[in-house]
């Protein structure tokens, strides 16, 4: 069984089933119907857009799309390169999953560094006990939700002031995400898997892209800075961007000490509010289990389809 390199494009699984490396935008189309079934029936509508979704596979390293083969016969395809496992879809008539995944497993094991975790991601619920069955371990859980855009009347309290964003106060949150996101679900998943929570600099790397990337007005109109006005120090933050033509929830914290003001929802109102001028649906996506969810189910956001991350635990060897 040969280790994994860029300049090899077929691998043997079995006597039967080989991987071989597919163009990429062949396999987009692929992935967009079988692997991602549930929503095909907007793929006819942005067919570019959907392609460009299937390509966005920010945890892997490399572009490995493989198609499997049975003998001749596409039968599948996945993204597999070492310590990584995704975009797993099979295509009709073929009907054993879990006689594949079987294969690919092994040879994930064999290219992985197995001091370091194995993970699949972006697993569809009808996959999870194929996995379960594998010896993977099941990690965070996430799904979308969304709601239609309204007009809101909302009030701010005397005691603070609200701002729009700017790159001037990226380091004010940066900082109040690194307070804010202490010992939450996302921060527990960190700590289980890189052995710490995500630091400062990495929340600040995060808020540099959302200001490079966020060029249109009505997202940073939608968005909010909240200060205590006798502190004078940041104690809210909502962020909206926008993903795949639709506004986003990038991010929403409040500072511990100022929790059950209120504030994350008015902020949401906020963004309801101004969104509802151009678009009709805002949309965040969030961990299972995140108590930031009561908020959102009291606005009326209603959860979608839920993707799981599975993993392999590193070796005790």
């Amino acid at each position: 069984m040969q280790n994994w390199s860029n300049q090899i494009n077929r691998y043997e699984l079995s006597n039967e089933y080989s991987i071989t490396r597919a163009n990429s935008n062949e396999f987009a189309i692929y992935e967009s119907v079988y692997g991602d079934k549930t929503f095909n029936r907007f793929a006819v509508k942005h067919w570019d857009l959907r392609v460009m979704i299937s390509l966005d596979n920010p945890f892997a390293k490399h572009e490995s799309l493989y198609w499997i083969k049975s003998g001749e016969n596409t039968i599948g395809g996945v993204l597999l390169e070492p310590n990584v496992l995704s975009r797993f879809f099979i295509i009709p008539p073929f009907e054993n999953p879990y006689k594949i995944l079987k294969l690919l497993n092994r040879l994930l094991v064999k290219w992985s560094d197995r001091s370091k975790a194995i993970c699949a991601y972006q697993i569809h619920p009808e996959q999870y006990h194929y996995f379960d069955m594998l010896g993977f371990w099941s990690d965070k859980s996430r799904r979308w939700m969304l709601r239609p855009t309204e007009v809101y009347e909302f009030n701010w309290d005397n005691s603070i002031s609200v701002r729009t964003p700017e790159p001037c106060n990226k380091e004010a949150i940066a900082r109040l995400f690194y307070e804010s996101f202490h010992g939450n679900i996302d921060s527990m998943y960190a700590i289980r898997h890189n052995g710490q929570e995500c630091t400062y600099e990495e929340y600040l790397d995060e808020v540099n892209e959302y200001f490079n990337d966020c060029t249109e007005s009505i997202l940073l109109e939608a968005s909010t800075l909240v200060f205590d006005k006798t502190e004078k120090k940041l104690i809210g933050v909502c962020l909206v961007s926008c993903l795949e033509e639709w506004p986003l929830i990038h991010t929403i914290a409040v500072d511990p000490s100022y929790r059950g003001m209120k504030l994350a929802k008015t902020m949401l109102k906020k963004a309801l509010t101004v969104l509802n001028r151009e678009y009709p649906i805002l949309r965040l996506f969030v961990t299972v289990g995140n108590a930031a969810e009561s908020v959102y189910y009291d606005l009326g956001f209603i959860p979608g389809l839920e993707f799981k991350r599975f993993y392999l635990p590193p070796s005790a060897e």
